[in-house]
């Protein structure tokens, strides 16, 4: 008997992330990241496919239910390039940034490693199961796919007959896992938080705000919620957080601190790791840039 060597970790490209993961993501297994809505979980799972695939130079998928392509095609120039989101949605770009972003699509293109799947629609399973055969026919492999996300996934047309929506999402936990175990993938699945951190004095997520987590707990390797404190403080972007402007560019210093402003472009985040299937449990910080799309070590 011939043992194939298991395929490294993914990592996240967030260094504390990575060490609590012991290395990142394990393949052929699920990871769940979950937050509030508008805490910025797809753009946290966005940044871990790129830098699987941009960095590591290893195929990533990213299915999105919520977010059209173009979107995500924006969000990633906005990542790699540092234009911002704003800018590169209402075409607002100097000459200077416009020759930025052609490049940054030129890599991309050439690099051809993170592709885009689901569009918007309600796929199931098995229309993922096509995105990724097409990403090994053409890489031979495909070592991340992010589903974003979870709520909005369906079950087979005999599973939502049975009009049994618990059922029918623990089937379509199950067959993600399956998918992971067949590619060897890492497989990232988004998933909504209930409302219950909104009543908490701190707001600190918690396994228990999982919409579903009894399916989800049974089969992940491991749970990352997301939580940024401005999320809820009404007067973020004021002297509460900085004493002057961080980024002129977008929020002129003339201006800022001062009520009514954008959130702050640069932010802390915690990433809670409270499940880790043979491994450590825990909390890191990492920075966020909500105008470019991106999360980022803070040291």
């Amino acid at each position: 008997m011939t043992l194939t060597p298991a395929r490294p970790r993914v990592a996240t490209g967030l260094s504390d992330l990575d060490g609590l993961l012991d290395g990142g993501l394990r393949p052929g297994r699920l990871t769940v990241i979950a937050a509030r809505t508008a805490m910025g979980k797809s753009m946290l799972a966005l940044t871990v496919a790129r830098h699987c695939a941009l960095r590591a130079g290893r195929p990533a998928l990213v299915a999105s239910l919520e977010m059209a392509n173009a979107g995500l095609f924006e969000r990633t120039l906005a990542a790699e390039s540092g234009v911002p989101t704003r800018k590169i949605s209402s075409r607002q770009l100097s000459p200077e940034e416009f020759e930025l972003l052609r490049e940054t699509a030129r890599e991309l293109d050439t690099a051809a490693l993170l592709s885009f799947g689901g569009d918007r629609s309600t796929p199931a399973v098995a229309d993922i199961e096509r995105e990724c055969a097409r990403m090994v026919e053409r890489h031979g492999r495909l070592d991340l796919v992010v589903v974003d996300y979870l709520g909005l996934m369906e079950g087979t047309l005999q599973q939502r007959a049975l009009r049994d929506r618990q059922g029918e999402v623990a089937a379509v936990v199950a067959a993600l896992d399956d998918l992971a175990d067949r590619l060897q993938a890492a497989v990232v699945v988004v998933e909504q938080l209930d409302r219950d951190p909104e009543f908490r004095d701190d707001h600190r997520p918690r396994l228990s705000d999982l919409w579903h987590g009894d399916a989800l707990l049974r089969r992940a390797q491991a749970v990352i919620l997301l939580y940024r404190q401005a999320y809820y403080d009404p007067q973020y972007g004021t002297a509460v957080y900085y004493e002057q402007s961080p980024d002129p560019t977008l929020y002129p210093a003339e201006l800022f601190p001062r009520h009514g402003l954008p959130e702050p472009a640069v932010q802390r985040a915690e990433l809670h790791v409270p499940h880790n299937r043979h491994g450590r449990t825990g909390v890191v910080s990492v920075g966020v840039e909500l105008a470019r799309a991106r999360f980022f070590d803070l040291r």
